[in-house]
């Protein structure tokens, strides 16, 4: 089996529950031994063991955990612009106070969590503080950041009567 997984090209942790499973047939399928020998759980051997298909090796690779579908932001893109509108106009200005002055100015009611999970998002931190700085770092590592969150000098698109640039992930 050992020689069937090298040649498959088997990662190391599959090679290793692999044994695990060759440990348990060669030893009276004895679920206890086997967990006490590896130094594992007992519900972990089961669970791997369960999952295995002698057919095909590969079902001992790790599967991701992750759900095929994920909710998206559900914030128009209009109150996206605002947000940001507000934020370029003062760099600084908090997320309460955004959301006051929408539901003041704008009659949009949102709460501040939203209004920083859009910043956050968005990577509008627009400051020239270090905070901000990290901030921008943090995002643009993360391939969020849209057009290298422009410099806080800048006029926002939506006054200067240009199309509104949404970073990529809000675009998918």
């Amino acid at each position: 089996m050992q020689q069937l997984a090298a040649e498959l090209g088997l990662s190391r942790a599959a090679i290793l529950k692999l044994k695990w499973i060759e440990f348990y047939l060669t030893h009276e399928k004895n679920i206890s031994l086997t967990a006490r020998h590896f130094g594992i759980a007992r519900s972990t051997f089961t669970r791997w063991a369960r999952r295995f298909d002698p057919r095909d090796p590969d079902t001992l690779e790790e599967q991701s955990c992750r759900p095929i579908h994920v909710r998206q932001p559900e914030t128009p893109i209009h109150i996206v612009a605002l947000i940001e509108r507000y934020r370029r106009e003062n760099p600084t200005l908090s997320k309460e106070l955004i959301c006051k002055k929408l539901n003041e100015e704008q009659g949009i009611e949102i709460s501040s969590a939203t209004v920083g999970r859009t910043i956050q998002r968005h990577g509008f931190f627009f400051a020239q503080t270090p905070s901000h700085k990290r901030k921008r770092m943090a995002v643009r590592e993360r391939g969020v950041l849209h057009e290298e969150a422009m410099s806080a000098n800048e006029i926002p698109p939506e006054i200067s009567g240009e199309s509104f640039p949404f970073s990529p992930q809000l675009s998918t």
